[in-house]
């Protein structure tokens, strides 16, 4: 390895790259967070997984996932069948968001894959690679297949109670392609992948170029140095000064910090905490049952699962409906509010609290998929129903609001706004002193 200059994307913290042991992540010696992991540079593992997956994608979409049967009368429903229902029923915006994050993003993820591995591992180039590639890293966390199958399941312990159900072959082909699609990113090296579609001709800033780089500084942030780092790609390029450098390697834009990313973070946090009530006060669903009809909210269809006896159900609807987005809009309150008043206070801790936060938000999708398949399985009339109500748009879009909120934040702000953007150095023992960049990330 050629001793590539690396920053942390959390607190800009300037590193070596170096070889790491098999089964090895490099993490940052200042914020914890990971650099990299050990190199993998086979790409026929990936690419099989990436084509099984397609292919039980495609049984996923072509067969019922669930068979409905009650006094004589039979539904089925297919992964489509609750984005139609949410647009028959006048609901758009969930109609979009279960189609996006269900059937679109994790089709184009596994496509690709394929688009990019296969030419990789034929030695040819297909035009539009680096494209392909570069939007995959946007499209990635709106992939929530696994949370999908968590809604299905909470469904499918609501509908046992009162007729049968039976499972259909996309049932199991969902079950068997989440797996599957874990293990093509696990496999796969994203580093190596950008390294053989970049241009032949591409140079890589290395520990060699500190010496001109540095003009007596003594601190450790890129950004001192006049380093950017690719949001997309994660290669550290030479800042341009004219506020349009580019990534010479994935062709995105590449910014000092994001814009504006503290109000932008306050706005759609505030957003999440105004839709979080009528969330929980308007029904997510009205269930017909032998022509009565009675109103669910989050809160109640929690208690009818505990009711049940369905503890565990229930406190995964509890956890991920209920207690995740209040944690996470406190959490990311807290992290925006001591940036914003440049607190110093465990700078580390905070910056793992913004990544845990980041992380978990995905998973309050529950609900709103339970609803989809509940509303497009059961469509009996009087005799059972389930019509989707204003609720679950309120709650949808705390979902996406606290998202989206994470996502605009610059977690290195937490470290620029105390003062201490390159004077703390790390007690570490790796540290390499003389250019004041970590040689080697710590391996975990």
């Amino acid at each position: 390895m050629s001793h590539r200059l690396i920053a942390c994307e959390h607190c800009d913290y300037l590193h070596v790259e170096e070889n790491i042991p098999a089964g090895s992540v490099a993490c940052c010696v200042r914020c914890g967070s990971p650099l990299y992991s050990a190199e993998q540079s086979r790409f026929d593992k990936p690419l099989a997984f990436a084509i099984t997956a397609l292919l039980l994608f495609i049984i996923a979409n072509s067969y019922p996932i669930l068979t409905f049967a009650m006094e004589g009368r039979v539904e089925t429903n297919t992964l489509g069948s609750g984005v139609l229902t949410f647009w028959q029923e006048g609901f758009p915006f969930l109609a979009f968001m279960v189609a996006l994050t269900s059937i679109v993003a994790p089709l184009f993820l596994i496509f690709a894959h394929i688009y990019v591995l296969l030419p990789i591992s034929l030695n040819i180039r297909l035009p539009g690679m680096q494209k392909v590639w570069r939007i995959l890293a946007m499209v990635r966390p709106w992939s929530m297949l696994d949370v999908f199958l968590i809604g299905l399941l909470v469904a499918l312990t609501k509908l046992t109670d009162f007729a049968q159900v039976i499972a259909g072959p996309a049932f199991f082909a969902i079950c068997c392609l989440i797996p599957v699609a874990l293990l093509m990113n696990v496999t796969l090296d994203p580093r190596n992948v950008w390294r053989r579609i970049a241009p032949a001709s591409l140079r890589y800033l290395d520990q060699s170029d500190l010496a001109d780089l540095s003009n007596g500084n003594s601190v450790s942030q890129a950004r001192h140095y006049g380093l950017l780092t690719c949001h997309t790609c994660a290669m550290v390029v030479k800042d341009q000064k004219d506020g349009h450098t580019r990534c010479p390697r994935c062709g995105d834009v590449v910014h000092q910090r994001k814009a504006r990313s503290l109000s932008r973070a306050w706005a759609l946090l505030a957003t999440a905490v105004i839709l979080y009530v009528p969330a929980n006060i308007f029904p997510i669903m009205t269930v017909t049952y032998l022509g009565r009809s009675e109103a669910d909210t989050i809160l109640s269809g929690v208690a009818v699962l505990a009711k049940a006896g369905e503890w565990p159900i229930a406190i995964v609807v509890f956890t991920a409906s209920i207690l995740v987005p209040i944690v996470k809009i406190v959490m990311l309150s807290w992290v925006y509010m001591t940036t914003y008043l440049g607190l110093s206070g465990p700078l580390k801790e905070r910056t793992l609290i913004y990544r845990v936060t980041e992380l978990v938000g995905r998973w309050s999708m529950v609900d709103v998929f339970m609803v989809s398949i509940l509303a497009a399985l059961v469509k009996l009339g009087n005799i059972a129903s389930v019509q989707p109500g204003f609720g679950a748009v309120a709650f949808c879009g705390v979902v996406i609001a606290t998202m989206l909120s994470a996502m605009a934040f610059d977690p290195r702000l937490i470290w620029d706004r105390t003062g201490m953007g390159g004077s703390q150095q790390s007690s570490t023992p790796d540290v390499y002193a003389q250019d004041q960049v970590e040689k080697q990330g710590t391996p975990s």
